[in-house]
C-alpha cells in the first residue's frame, strides 16, 4: 500500500492511498481537515489516525475541537476502529487527555455554567469540552459524551446541542436523536 499527498491549503488535504498489488490501483482517499497520522500496529497493519472536525460556530478556527478517530484497512477499505484505541486515547498517554484534565476542572466548569459565558475568554475551556464530548462520541461512549454536553451553560446548551447532532447524524445517527430526545426530556 503506498500513501500519496495532495492538494495545496492547510484546510485542504488528502491522502491517496492506492495498492500496488496485483496492479496499482486506488484504495481510498483520506481527508486531511486535520492531522493525519499512519503507524503500523505489532502484526505490521496500518493504523491511521485521523484527526476531524467539531461543530463549527463556537471557538475561533485557532481553537476549533477535534477529535481522534482511527481506521484500519480491512479488505482494501477503511474500516472505523477507533474503539480499540479509546484506553489509549483517554489516558495519560495522551497530551489531549493530559490537557483536558488540566483544563476542564470542576472550577472551571463551574466558572463557565455560573456565568454562561462562552466567549473568548473561556474559548480554550469551551473547545476543550467539545473536543473531550467529540472524542467520547468517536469512542461510542455516548453517556460521557452528553454528560459533557449537559454541562454546557444553560442559556445556549439546546444550541450547542442541535450543532452537535447535526455534525454527527451521518456517521452516529441514534446519538444525534438521543441527542435531540434529551434537550425535549429537560
Amino acid at each position: 500500500m503506498t500513501v500519496a499527498q495532495r492538494g495545496g491549503n492547510h484546510c485542504c488535504w488528502a491522502y491517496n492511498v492506492i495498492s500496488l498489488f496485483p496492479k496499482p490501483h486506488k484504495l481510498f482517499d483520506i481527508s486531511a481537515g486535520g492531522r493525519v497520522r499512519f503507524e503500523k500496529d505489532n502484526r505490521g497493519r496500518m493504523i491511521i489516525w485521523q484527526r476531524t472536525a467539531g461543530p463549527y460556530g463556537f471557538t475561533s478556527e485557532a481553537e476549533m475541537p477535534f477529535a481522534e478517530r482511527v481506521f484500519r484497512v480491512r479488505e482494501g477499505k477503511l474500516a472505523d476502529a477507533t474503539p480499540e484505541f479509546c484506553s489509549r486515547i483517554f489516558s495519560d498517554e495522551n497530551e489531549d487527555y493530559r490537557a483536558w484534565n488540566e483544563n476542564l476542572t470542576p472550577a472551571h466548569i463551574s466558572r463557565l455554567t455560573s456565568t454562561g459565558n462562552t466567549g473568548v475568554e473561556n474559548e480554550e475551556l469551551i473547545s476543550n469540552l467539545l473536543f473531550r464530548a467529540l472524542q467520547h462520541v468517536f469512542c461510542r461512549q455516548f453517556d460521557d459524551a452528553l454528560n459533557d454536553l449537559d454541562v454546557w451553560p444553560e442559556s445556549t446548551r439546546a444550541k450547542v446541542k442541535v450543532a452537535f447532532a447535526d455534525a454527527l447524524k451521518a456517521n452516529y445517527p441514534e446519538f444525534a436523536a438521543r441527542l435531540r430526545s434529551s434537550m425535549t426530556q429537560k
